[in-house]
């Protein structure tokens, strides 16, 4: 029998009724509309240092951060934050009905070990960029965590970079494997020699070796156009060049006389090149020397920088007293006068002779075209007393045995300076330049035997008869033979056992004492075996020469070693050795 319809009516009521019960309790759990619509809601927004944490809400996974306008409902919430290179963090938070809330979270830092391990060791290893100060194998404990680019290199060798993870209370491995790859052994032929030259970003070295492909190859130098091109190295040896090609600017002078013979000088090679000057001639960069000389005026010399543009520079020559035979003093800038000069003129004559040793052939004409002044006297204790004071040198630039040190202190002052070197003599003179603004030098030995000879022809200024020596020279003789016997002595007596005060015998017809004897003089000039290719002019042989030249012989050379021609050689200072020093006009 059916049912009556009320009691089934009523069922599906009772259905509905528990199902909408049932749906409210759901959506109140589930935090759905009805209680946002009864209790209202709050909103998050989340971020962490470092970034892209794991957001729990309650425990439940809400997404990465930065996470903004989360909607919560408003009660206490906990907040929890996971990032996989540093611990948990929790907050609580209990924001109100329509309430934003803010929260950062700093993660703090942690720490976990690194072991790089290369096959094969002793790799070179960069962390993040940043060389290691040691080689592999290689433990970095503790390091931070996180995201770690670990580059390995060893020569010859392929280069890796591989990333790793650090954990936080972990320690973790890196094995690389650097596999063999092909070289190339590299030799680059370099003109200038010492030229800068870089292959990638390593300094060149002959014969470096590099792994095979193409390279940056840089070459630079001051003066010179830098070259940069690309090279591609093959397996085994290469073979290249560089050439640097110097840059050069245009001189241009303006020459008071302009008569003036001009000279441009400037470094090549392991010397200096001299040229005559021509107007806008092209001159390498760098240091370049201009030197002007013109009868009757002072010399000129400048020192300039040549760059890679014109260049333009004026010279004015002083006008000069050149007469023969002046004499005069330069005042030194440190106090007091220079050495005694007389002014030698210009002229002609036979350099050399027939009748001596073969290293004074062949004789030729020498052409002494510019006046010079040269040293009355040869330089002495006095004179140089000066420069060794300023330039803090030893007292004892003669022994007491070179001379008579039972002399007064004035006499020996006079005495000749001796147990000077080439380079003492040098020295000596570039300091004289410096203090008087003036150039002084050695005299070449054209120049030497120019005012030695004074005009004669034969061994001696004064003649050929040797007995006549004492009176114009200071050598062996009588008085020496007393003491030290020696066959061949002049047969006369000068008075003098060794050095003897300068200025004490004859002048010759320049004006100039003791040319011949006393101390044998330096002169600029290389020692060479003859004349032969030696110039027709007053100028030195220079070069890079292990001995020079004296001449004049000393106070214990015989008759036939003290003539205006005779020549000797040293490479070292003695008790018979001095100096007389020449000035240019």
């Amino acid at each position: 029998m059916a049912k009556p319809k009320s009691d089934s009516g009523k069922l599906r009521w009772t259905l509905i009724g528990a199902l909408v019960v049932f749906v409210a309790m759901a959506d109140w759990y589930a935090d759905g509309l009805g209680p946002r619509v009864i209790l209202g809601t709050a909103t998050l927004n989340l971020t962490s240092e470092p970034d892209a944490a794991r957001v729990f809400l309650d425990g439940e996974f809400v997404g990465r951060t930065p996470l903004v306008d989360q909607t919560v409902r408003p009660r206490a919430t906990v907040v929890r934050m996971e990032h996989r290179f540093h611990d948990a963090v929790a907050r609580s938070v209990s924001p109100g009905r329509s309430e934003v809330v803010d929260l950062h979270i700093e993660f703090p830092p942690a720490l976990g070990s690194l072991e790089i391990v290369t096959n094969p060791r002793g790799a070179t290893v960069l962390v993040d960029g940043e060389e290691i100060d040691q080689v592999s194998p290689i433990l970095l404990s503790p390091h931070p965590t996180g995201a770690v680019e670990v580059t390995a290199s060893i020569h010859g060798r392929e280069t890796k970079t591989e990333l790793v993870e650090v954990l936080p209370r972990q320690a973790t491995e890196l094995s690389i494997e650097l596999e063999r790859v092909a070289m190339s052994e590299i030799y680059v032929a370099r003109t200038p020699s010492d030229l800068e030259l870089k292959i990638g970003d390593q300094r060149y070295e002959p014969g470096m070796t590099l792994p095979i492909g193409a390279y940056k190859l840089s070459a630079e130098r001051s003066g010179y156009a830098p070259v940069e091109k690309t090279v591609e190295f093959t397996r085994g040896r290469n073979d290249h060049s560089v050439r640097l090609v110097r840059l050069q600017g245009a001189l241009s002078l303006s020459v008071s006389p302009p008569n003036a013979a001009v000279e441009v000088s400037y470094p090549e090679g392991a010397g200096w090149r001299k040229l005559p000057y021509k107007e806008g001639m092209r001159i390498p960069t760098g240091p370049v020397t201009v030197r002007a000389t013109a009868l009757g005026h002072r010399s000129y010399e400048q020192r300039m920088t040549m760059a890679a543009k014109p260049l333009s520079h004026a010279i004015r020559l002083e006008p000069y007293d050149v007469r023969p035979g002046r004499r005069f003093r330069d005042s030194l800038a440190s106090g007091g006068e220079g050495p005694l000069l007389v002014v030698i003129g210009a002229g002609t004559f036979r350099m050399g002779s027939t009748g001596g040793s073969a290293d004074e052939t062949p004789v030729r004409t020498v052409d002494v075209a510019q006046p010079f002044a040269i040293g009355v006297f040869e330089t002495t204790r006095g004179d140089y007393d000066r420069f060794r004071v300023a330039q803090g040198l030893p007292e004892a630039t003669s022994s007491s045995a070179d001379g008579d040190d039972s002399l007064p202190p004035e006499s020996l002052a006079r005495l000749p300076v001796t147990r000077l070197s080439w380079r003492n003599s040098k020295d000596y003179v570039a300091w004289l330049s410096k203090e008087t603004g003036h150039r002084y030098r050695l005299p070449s030995e054209a120049e030497w035997e120019y005012v030695a000879r004074a005009g004669s022809t034969g061994r001696y200024y004064f003649g050929a008869d040797p007995t006549m020596l004492c009176a114009h020279a200071n050598i062996a003789d009588s008085t020496y033979a007393i003491t030290y016997p020696k066959p061949g002595v002049a047969a006369c007596s000068d008075g003098a056992l060794r050095v003897a005060v300068v200025g004490g015998r004859s002048v010759n017809p320049f004006g100039v004492h003791d040319i011949l004897g006393n101390v044998e003089e330096w002169v600029a000039d290389c020692w060479r075996d003859n004349y032969k290719g030696a110039p027709p002019d007053q100028s030195a042989r220079n070069g890079d020469c292990p001995a020079h030249v004296l001449r004049g012989g000393a106070w214990d050379s015989l008759p036939h070693e003290s003539t205006v021609s005779v020549r000797s050689t040293s490479t070292r200072g003695s008790s018979t050795r001095g100096v007389r020093v020449v000035r240019e006009l």
